[in-house]
């Protein structure tokens, strides 16, 4: 329980400085997304409803604040998290590096997913010309602070599990 309140402390401190601190620091209009980072983390060490849940509500809290289209983000980063579930089920995902390289393809990824359903739904094919230019170095950006983002949320994961016990 203690693990679930640190962590949802963690994704609403992550969500006011990627709305509030982070668009005043970033390279024209790329900003790394801090909630992929979390959802991602989720992927590799929460293998349970709780892990899903969570992706889902982290989703869910970057649509209420973004003011995008409802469930968008909540599906991307469900969709996100089901692959970096089952690619750490197969593959060897523990080093600092194979980290990066996955937090770079899930925003890939998620980025990718919310314009292929903003175009479907929206109409809104002149949106990719916009947001390919930003693409990749978001995507850099967010694998850049994905090592210490993971270690916060490692060191508070053994905190709550210390404190536990």
């Amino acid at each position: 329980m203690r693990a679930a309140v640190l962590l949802t402390t963690i994704a609403v401190a992550a969500l006011l400085l990627q709305t509030t601190l982070l668009p005043l620091a970033a390279l024209g209009r790329a900003t790394p997304d801090l909630l992929l980072i979390i959802c991602v983390y989720l992927g590799l060490h929460q293998h349970s409803v709780g892990g899903a849940v969570g992706a889902f509500l982290l989703g869910y809290l970057q649509d209420a604040f973004s003011g995008s289209v409802v469930g968008l983000n909540a599906f991307a980063m469900c969709l996100v998290f089901t692959l970096v579930y089952l690619t750490s089920r197969h593959l060897w995902v523990d080093n600092a590096i194979s980290k990066i390289v996955l937090v770079f393809l899930a925003s890939v990824l998620k980025t990718t997913v919310v314009l292929l359903l903003i175009t479907y739904f929206l109409s809104g094919a002149t949106i990719w010309q916009a947001v390919a230019n930003y693409l990749l170095l978001e995507a850099a950006l967010a694998a850049m602070l994905s090592p210490a983002m993971f270690s916060v949320l490692t060191r508070t994961q053994q905190l709550a599990v210390t404190e536990e016990e």
